[in-house]
């Protein structure tokens, strides 16, 4: 008998099987939120030990962005030469290390290389943990599992924030890198003893066909399998399509607002989880407060993000986000009034960041309504990819902003930007997509 394995997975009972994959896929993106965080926390403090500016550390920022960003794309590669788990395995490893290695760091040149290092390994083991997540969840909760696999980035930072003081207290600033290492090797252990490889990709590769068979029997154990039964795979044929498609005819106007959008989501990502700890400091802030605001910031982006992305899945993304980015550009203009009253501030940041970040979880799944069958794989990537400028360029906004001796407050109301221009982004795009389908 031929088992199509596609079907199988789609139509399977949610078990623990997917349950302890979405978790260990959180655990992953845990690793690579706090590698984009940490640096952001211990700015000042290295600084200050360095006798350098805080601006000075633009180009750390950056090669840890740079190294996310390479090690995204080498992840596309490595991972159809040699498979998922081996590919994470090598990228969380090389993570591991770089954090690791980080608390011996004594000059700039050792701190640039091993944040590129550290980001390259974070930066390919994200997209491998979300595909393996994905691609073993059932139909019906799929978006659910991917969308708690992502959350775990924004939940590092509250990690950091209260953790961090604790390992910064009793090890200096390199303390920071330490409790990374620490929450990086018990996952790096259990990857390697539990970790499955893609049903789909033994496959197709028609590589360790039993392993395959027992693989899927733990993703739907009413399964029957016997050793005659055949696995394939019915799924069309990827239809060829190039970026030049995504300007052709009328979706030139929407490709170029869509990546607008995704690069304005991305600064809101990064010029707060880099920048904010320094000007909170820098507006009167005790050190270890600071570290504790961006984590409470980022715990409301996890949380809310998951809830703003099951509510994406359930009305619509682009019903969701064309009202997450403008009410997160007023919250922040609440938050950059309310620097000196910590406890307004207290109260709205966690919902400040579940806007923010939760309309930037609905991006993708709002991008991939934008394209035809033919494209679409090519239109998100594409976009994904185009918001990584966003990513690249909040270090040098970030130290532009404190060479102009900005506040706190200037600070936020710059930062309100990004999410006006999303916002802008995507009325537009709603507006042209009914128009569109008039």
């Amino acid at each position: 008998m031929r088992i199509d394995v596609g079907k199988v997975i789609d139509e399977a009972k949610l078990n623990s099987f997917h349950i302890v994959l979405a978790l260990l896929g959180f655990l992953f993106t845990i690793v690579e939120g706090f590698e984009m965080i940490c640096l952001g926390m211990i700015t000042t403090e290295i600084a200050k030990d360095w006798a350098i500016s805080p601006k000075d550390l633009e180009f750390a920022h950056t090669a840890v962005l740079i190294g996310i960003l390479v090690g995204s794309f080498a992840a596309g590669v490595l991972t159809d030469k040699i498979g998922r788990r081996n590919s994470i395995l090598i990228m969380f490893t090389l993570a591991s290390v770089g954090m690791g290695l980080s608390f011996y760091i004594e000059n700039m040149t050792q701190l640039v290389i091993l944040r590129f290092i550290t980001g390259f390994g974070a930066g390919g083991a994200l997209p491998i943990a979300v595909a393996l997540v994905s691609e073993y969840a059932p139909l019906k909760y799929r978006n659910l599992l991917v969308i708690i696999a992502y959350a775990g980035a924004p939940f590092a930072s509250w990690v950091g924030g209260y953790l961090g003081n604790y390992f910064i207290a009793n090890y200096g600033w390199q303390g920071m890198f330490l409790l990374g290492f620490i929450m990086a090797l018990p996952i790096l252990i259990w990857m390697f003893f539990w970790v499955p490889e893609s049903v789909k990709y033994l496959v197709l590769k028609n590589k360790n066909l039993d392993k395959a068979k027992l693989l899927l029997k733990k993703s739907d154990p009413t399964l029957s399998i016997t050793n005659e039964d055949e696995l394939f795979i019915n799924e069309p044929p990827q239809t060829e399509s190039s970026i030049a498609s995504l300007f052709s005819g009328n979706m030139a106007t929407t490709t170029i607002l869509l990546w607008t959008a995704f690069i304005a989501g991305q600064v809101v990502v990064y010029l707060m989880s880099i920048w904010l700890p320094t000007f909170l400091q820098d507006a009167g802030w005790a050190p270890d407060l600071s570290r504790q605001a961006v984590g409470h910031y980022y715990l409301g982006a996890s949380i809310g993000g998951i809830i703003l992305g099951y509510l994406a899945d359930k009305f619509g993304a682009s019903k969701i986000i064309i009202v997450t980015f403008p009410i997160a550009a007023v919250l922040y203009f609440i938050l950059g009034q309310s620097v000196d009253d910590i406890n307004t501030w207290w109260i709205v940041a966690p919902f400040a960041g579940a806007f923010a970040v939760g309309g930037i979880m609905a991006l993708a799944p709002f991008a991939a309504s934008l394209y035809p069958t033919s494209s679409r794989g090519t239109g998100v990537g594409a976009a994904l990819g185009m918001g990584r400028i966003g990513s690249l360029i909040t270090p040098t906004i970030g130290a532009t902003l404190l060479a102009s001796s900005y506040t706190a407050t200037g600070f936020y109301n710059f930062a309100m930007i990004a999410p006006i221009v999303a916002s802008l982004s995507i009325f537009l795009l709603v507006f042209l997509k009914k128009k569109n389908n008039q």
